[in-house]
């Protein structure tokens, strides 16, 4: 009986253990406008991450309506600070109820103070020039103030990014790919440093996918910035996901998280 006993007890703390490492936060995906990207595409892409990271079981949730701007917007505010790692995935557009058209908020945004926490909260962004926006709704200063880096850019059509061996290790998905907009490594100033290089070009100077920290705050991660291409965004987009929270310590035990469940019911 006692061996029967402490053999539940071992297979209860694994299993207690294997649900509690994707703790630390929530995903929240947003398809509701997309640049470089047709929505399709984008929610066929969206739709891959989603079943990923419900198989790791990993906490998400999908906006795929421009209606869902305002609820990107409250969700946001009510995880930051809560001390748990939540990610943020757009595709190549920056709502204006995180960041207003036209660099018009440029401190101090909904989206600048969720990544200025030592939760360690991130932005993926896929296809387009990250925080460029649609329709160029802030174009370059909308990186450069989420930053408070003066003059950081990110041009260059077609610049070969070669999967580096961290890269194969968290995104067995990620190609070798020709970004157009990679991310310029050698313009990080301030605090901001690489945290992990997934893929770049031979001098190591541009990037693409990239993890980006700003100290012990918050990350930028641009994933696959490419003109309509066809690469497996979503699938990369996950496993860099499901690495990240999986690297990063859990909660504090009675800590209450704020899922998207608790926020609609509240509506």
């Amino acid at each position: 009986m006692r061996t029967i006993f402490l053999s539940l007890t071992l297979l209860a703390l694994m299993a207690f253990t294997l649900t509690s490492v994707f703790a630390a936060g929530e995903v929240a995906i947003y398809t509701g406008t997309t640049q470089w990207i047709d929505k399709g595409a984008a929610d066929e892409q969206a739709q891959i991450c989603v079943d990923m990271l419900n198989d790791a079981g990993v906490s998400n949730f999908w906006l795929d309506s421009d209606g869902d701007m305002d609820a990107l917007a409250d969700w946001m505010k009510d995880v930051t600070g809560d001390q748990g790692l939540d990610i943020c995935v757009l595709y190549g557009d920056f709502p204006p109820t995180l960041y207003p058209d036209g660099n018009a908020q440029p401190d101090g945004s909904i989206g600048e103070t969720f990544i200025e926490t030592t939760d360690g909260d991130a932005f993926i962004n896929h296809a387009d020039y990250m925080f460029w926006g649609l329709g160029g709704r802030n174009e370059v200063g909308g990186l450069q103030n989420m930053m408070d880096i003066d003059g950081i850019t990110m041009w260059d059509d077609n610049t070969p990014c070669n999967v580096t061996d961290e890269g194969k290790s968290i995104s067995p998905s990620l190609p070798d790919i020709q970004s157009d907009r990679p991310f310029h490594v050698d313009e990080l100033d301030g605090d901001w440093e690489v945290e992990v290089s997934l893929a770049q070009n031979d001098a190591g100077t541009r990037a693409d996918p990239i993890i980006v920290r700003d100290g012990n705050l918050g990350r930028l991660i641009p994933v696959i910035q490419t003109a309509g291409g066809t690469e497996p965004k979503g699938a990369v987009a996950a496993e860099i996901i499901i690495w990240l929270m999986s690297t990063t310590p859990v909660e504090p035990a009675g800590k209450i998280s704020t899922t998207w469940g608790a926020l609609k019911a509240d509506r």
